[in-house]
């Protein structure tokens, strides 16, 4: 059996002009990197929306977050949405924790 690698990204298309980032694994300092470029070259293909899929992430930490801040930073500065459309109840917890949610678009 072969080893997982620590993340997996999977590029899903929900609807036209929206591009859903689906994240499974660890997003943390030896990943945001690889997570990072697979943002850039979804925003750069010109989506209209660019949702996280967060539900499968078993680890975060700061450079994980960073990534999502990073992301919707990035999607702001294109005029592009950014909408998480699924977490863990952990990773609500943090985001909350740090008043991201004021910023953040998260599921009911």
């Amino acid at each position: 059996m072969q080893d997982m690698p620590p993340l997996q990204v999977e590029s899903l298309i929900p609807e036209p002009g929206a591009a859903r980032l689906v994240m499974t694994g660890e997003l943390d300092y030896t990943t945001a990197r690889d997570a990072s470029a697979e943002v850039a070259r979804t925003l750069a293909a010109g989506v209209d929306v660019l949702e996280f899929d967060l539900a499968g992430l078993k680890f975060i930490d700061s450079s994980g977050m960073a990534v999502v801040m990073n992301a919707y930073t990035d999607a702001e500065e294109r005029g592009t949405a950014f909408r998480i459309v699924a977490l863990t109840p952990y990773l609500r917890h943090l985001i909350e924790v740090v008043a991201l949610d004021d910023v953040l678009d998260l599921p009911g």
